[in-house]
């Protein structure tokens, strides 16, 4: 009669383990490899800004990386799947089989399409930009056809460090990356470079310096030989062919595929608005912005996928909270008050039509850190219960409602930047919406 107690005793300690204190010293190094990620993007704008034909340049090389990231899509997930697969050996190596083959596959799709006819048939045609931007945009393109295999095996090495708990060194190598991308665009700037290629040697050289440390780190660290001790305790069994992990990783790469296939159709919508040309400048600008600062909050995920039998109910939701308004104070302080318009105008090389036209996008999409903390907590829980076919149904509406929204606004005549700015806000909540009520069925 008096062992009856002990099971309750030890679930309970088991749900409230972890501590917030805990969760946000896990949090942090991940939040760094993030921001510094897309920390890039915004210094890379500044830069370009300060060089010769600013304008069709961000323009050119906006949508330069918005096809990069259409074709990285089906592998982003790769992080997620190395960190649910990593602590079982016979998955690990067939999702580094699965990783290998995806990578190389779409890095070849990506190499065709610099040859000059497909290039110009994508952005004159499909995307409908204009010569001059096409023209810009293309040293770059022809820079980083390794986007894709290189993406894919630093996000698998990244899901193996995160799984054996050495997620610092997910961070010092965010900070080499972010090391790296300052310097150039330094060095860049006051030599003068040609902005597309700068921007082409400083995106391609920041991913590939971050794949080889966090690889390192990987090795260095042990990290393999840890998750070989840890040994395999989960319930549910997972996939341990190339047949099985690509059976269970097609919802996670199809989802991705849904959201950036809409961020490509969304560039060519906003070619077509009425200010089209400052549009498709102004909103890589101010997107890339305030998509920096909101991505620190992505790797909730990651935390509540690994944290959430060990942790209570209050003390998930208090951090994500904290996390989530933390972001969101940025782009408020930016959008809405004095000093921050005096950063943006700094940000923008004070140009005063990309500083006129970014400051309502901003204004829109403030509230877009917490949004997203609130998607990837909701995705992380789905994820974790194995529902991985919900997280795909949420992203089919979140990218119907973007576009619908956007369009409408820009075939009544908006600005196409506000249209998108609106489109992705649209987007998101119904996304939030559908995630929620998945995550109450049974």
């Amino acid at each position: 009669m008096n062992t009856s107690p002990q099971p309750k005793q030890e679930s309970n300690q088991i749900t409230s383990g972890r501590s917030l204190l805990a969760l946000l010293t896990q949090f942090i190094p991940l939040s760094l490899s993030d921001v510094a990620m897309t920390l890039g993007d915004p210094l890379q704008t500044s830069a370009l800004s300060r060089l010769a034909y600013p304008q069709e340049t961000l323009a050119g090389v906006g949508v330069v990386k918005g096809v990069a990231v259409f074709l990285e899509s089906p592998i982003i997930m790769i992080l997620h799947a190395s960190t649910a697969l990593g602590g079982q050996t016979k998955s690990r190596r067939a999702l580094w089989q699965f990783t290998m083959i995806v990578g190389l596959s779409l890095s070849g799709i990506f190499l065709l399409l610099t040859w000059e006819p497909l290039y110009n048939w994508l952005l004159l045609d499909v995307f409908g930009v204009s010569s001059s931007i096409a023209a810009r945009g293309r040293t770059a393109f022809l820079l980083m056809f390794l986007w894709p295999f290189v993406i894919a095996w630093r996000r698998f090495f990244q899901g193996l460090l995160i799984r054996a708990q050495k997620s610092i060194a997910v961070g010092w190598a965010s900070i080499a990356r972010l090391t790296w991308v300052i310097v150039s665009l330094a060095v860049g700037v006051i030599l003068q470079f040609d902005g597309a290629l700068l921007a082409g040697i400083t995106m391609m050289g920041a991913v590939l310096i971050e794949a080889v440390l966090v690889t390192w780190f990987c090795m260095r660290l042990g990290a393999i030989s840890i998750l070989n001790q840890q040994g395999y305790s989960e319930t549910k069994k997972l996939p341990q062919t190339l047949g099985g992990v690509t059976f269970y990783y097609f919802p996670l790469a199809s989802t991705m595929l849904l959201v950036w296939g809409a961020r490509a159709i969304l560039l060519s919508l906003i070619a077509r608005s009425f200010d089209g040309s400052l549009a498709l400048a102004v909103w890589p600008a101010a997107w890339g912005l305030v998509l920096s600062v909101a991505n620190g909050t992505r790797m909730i995920q990651q935390v509540i996928i690994s944290a959430y039998e060990e942790t209570s109910r209050r003390t998930l939701v208090a951090f994500v909270m904290i996390v989530g308004l933390s972001f969101t104070f940025i782009p408020f302080f930016l959008g809405f008050t004095d000093n921050g318009l005096f950063l943006l105008r700094q940000f923008l090389g004070n140009n005063p039509s990309l500083v006129e036209a970014s400051r309502p996008v901003i204004q829109i999409l403030s509230c877009f850190p917490l949004l997203l903390a609130l998607q990837n907590t909701f995705q992380g829980l789905l994820i974790h219960r194995g529902k991985n076919w919900f997280i795909n149904l949420a992203t089919v509406v979140a990218a119907t409602f973007t576009l619908v929204v956007c369009g409408s606004l820009i075939f009544t005549k908006h600005s196409g930047a506000t249209s998108a700015a609106y489109g992705m806000l649209a987007g998101v909540i119904s996304e939030i919406i559908v995630l929620f009520f998945a995550l109450q069925r049974k």
